[in-house]
């Protein structure tokens, strides 16, 4: 017989983790708010991460060990993001090359993002760079899923899930985020910082009508020369 540890996005920005030997049956029980506890008071809820194990003991450990492990590092898992999960799990400051390296962006991507600043306001707006080594060739627009919106962001899981599905198959690879700051500037905040992966990614940060480019680099954020292409 199969198991199953799966991670549910829940209502408020959480995560609930479980472990189930029938994932077709739990995840509606869930949905429709008839298992006490948690998921019940954080309703919607969606199934957002599921893998099968050979045993109950091998998905209560798996679901034991998620449970501890930080946001970033199960948005990680959620986006199929090997690299970094394997960087939260080495100790932080390790070497790396080639952050420094600037990027191609058209056009196109910066007058993008500025609508959608623009629209969110005074909302954070948020979504996902999209390209090919380092040019970046689209933005993708996503949900602020997060519970204060006006002051921080939280790209939808599904809309992350979505994009690594498409690049597997072909498609654009995913570079990076991007989002805004409605009352600041264009640099990371303190909030950026905290909760950041340090994982190479490009980001786009909105403010003040300007976009500033950054890399996460492993010892923190470094701002990324760029060069505009016209699409």
């Amino acid at each position: 017989m199969p198991f199953w540890t799966y991670l549910l996005h829940c209502n408020g920005g959480y995560f609930y983790t479980g472990h189930t030997d029938d994932l077709e049956r739990r995840i509606p029980q869930h949905e429709r708010g008839e298992l006490a506890g948690f998921t019940r008071d954080h309703l919607p809820v969606k199934l957002v991460w599921s893998q099968e194990f050979g045993t109950r003991e091998e998905a209560k450990a798996a679901e034991k060990q998620i449970k501890r492990w930080s946001r970033r590092k199960k948005l990680a898992l959620i986006r199929g993001d090997w690299d970094a999960l394997s960087h939260h799990a080495r100790s932080k400051g390790s070497p790396s090359t080639g952050l420094g390296q600037p990027v191609r962006v058209e056009s196109r991507v910066l007058h993008l993002i500025r609508f959608e600043a623009a629209r969110a306001h005074p909302h954070e707006c948020c979504g996902i760079l999209l390209g090919q080594g380092d040019t970046i060739s689209a933005a993708l627009p996503a949900r602020n899923v997060h519970p204060a919106p006006q002051a921080h962001f939280e790209i939808d899981p599904q809309a992350l899930i979505d994009a690594h599905r498409a690049a597997r198959v072909g498609g654009p690879q995913v570079l990076g985020y991007y989002h805004s700051h409605p009352t600041g500037s264009p640099r990371p905040s303190k909030t950026d910082w905290a909760e950041a992966a340090h994982d190479g990614a490009v980001w786009a940060i909105v403010g003040r009508n300007e976009i500033g480019w950054w890399r996460d680099a492993p010892r923190g954020f470094a701002e990324l020369p760029y060069r505009v292409l016209n699409a």
